[in-house]
């Protein structure tokens, strides 16, 4: 990957940062669990939790509300070391993005038990016209921007406006300062109106990024027009370095992940057997100890290695950004983990 290294800030990530309302007792439905715990969420601020956590100068665009839970954001993400220089304070009275979650097994819900889900989360999402969603791009800071090595943007990012305009507009910013580009592509079907305009909009801002990042339904998400039948992940990955990403990374569940570039073979990483007890948030974890890897100029198998180390933790935690382990914890999980480093082959 061709970055600037010596920049003050090694990856700062773009979009949503609200509040997550955490259950504190698996198992119990919703109008069961006696209390929650409250973190600061959203795939763009769990991923950059993550990365602060490791070890990586961090820094975050986006709006939060004017009122306590947007002071509360900006406390958490200075307190972890993240530059909040980017984060715009919203003067319209939008409140913040707002999730709660419940983690019940399959054996207690016979309707999931039936389609053969292993859990019903539960995440219950409140993101109408959120100050997140509120961003434009007049808000964003092209300073920040210039003295990053990375910049990521959320695909959610894109699904309305005027926070699809400020995406792109970051992403222009970053290529004229020389940033490498990063898509996590996030898809969440609410909030497009329709999977045209969805394909239509992933299709253009992945072409300007450098390393997409995503799983099968979400480059479902990104060829619904180009490629509808398609769902060969290699062919995806290819289709898409023709049009001059460098890294795609597919996740594909608790068969691992690939990664492909268009010069070397492809690099295979397979999912750690772990007894989880819940299946969100570890696509963010995984994020943040791949652009770990990659940033620290880690061989792409040690970077997806410690990603899925990163993925595996999570997945046996109840919270999410609370939860996201720190460099030592990552390493000696993936070390125990994967004992000699080369490269799966299928």
């Amino acid at each position: 990957m061709n970055f600037s290294p010596d920049r003050r800030i090694e990856l700062t990530v773009c979009g949503r940062a609200g509040i997550d309302l955490n259950t504190t007792a698996v198992g119990q439905t919703f109008g069961e669990i006696p209390s929650f715990t409250k973190s600061v969420g959203g795939s763009p601020a769990n991923i950059v939790q993550g990365a602060a956590k490791l070890g990586l100068k961090t820094g975050f665009i986006g709006k939060v509300s004017r009122d306590g839970m947007g002071e509360y954001i900006l406390e958490v993400f200075r307190n972890r070391g993240i530059d909040t220089s980017g984060i715009v304070i919203d003067q319209t009275g939008a409140n913040n993005c707002l999730a709660l979650t419940e983690i019940i097994s399959a054996e207690q819900n016979g309707a999931y038990a039936a389609t053969g889900d292993a859990f019903h989360h539960g995440t219950y999402l409140y993101r109408g016209n959120t100050a997140d969603t509120l961003i434009t791009p007049a808000d964003i800071s092209e300073e920040l921007i210039a003295s990053s090595a990375s910049i990521m943007v959320s695909g959610t990012a894109f699904s309305q406006s005027p926070s699809r305009e400020a995406m792109f507009e970051i992403l222009r910013l970053a290529k004229k300062h020389g940033v490498l580009t990063v898509i996590d592509l996030d898809y969440r079907p609410f909030g497009w109106k329709s999977k045209e305009e969805t394909a239509e909009c992933y299709e253009r801002a992945t072409a300007s990024c450098d390393i997409i990042i995503g799983n099968r339904e979400e480059f479902n998400a990104v060829e619904y027009v180009s490629m509808p039948d398609n769902r060969d992940n290699e062919k995806s990955a290819r289709e898409t370095l023709l049009k001059g990403a460098s890294l795609v990374i597919v996740k594909d569940g608790a068969r691992g992940s690939w990664g492909y570039t268009a010069d070397k073979p492809v690099v295979r990483c397979p999912a750690i057997p772990t007894k989880a007890i819940k299946n969100f948030g570890s696509g963010d974890a995984f994020a943040a100890g791949l652009m770990f890897g990659i940033l620290r100029k880690k061989e792409l198998l040690y970077a997806m290695r410690l990603g899925s180390a990163c993925a595996s933790i999570m997945l046996t935690k109840i919270s999410c950004s609370e939860d996201m382990p720190d460099y030592e914890t990552a390493e000696t999980y993936r070390e125990a983990h994967f004992a000699e480093e080369k490269n799966e082959v299928e």
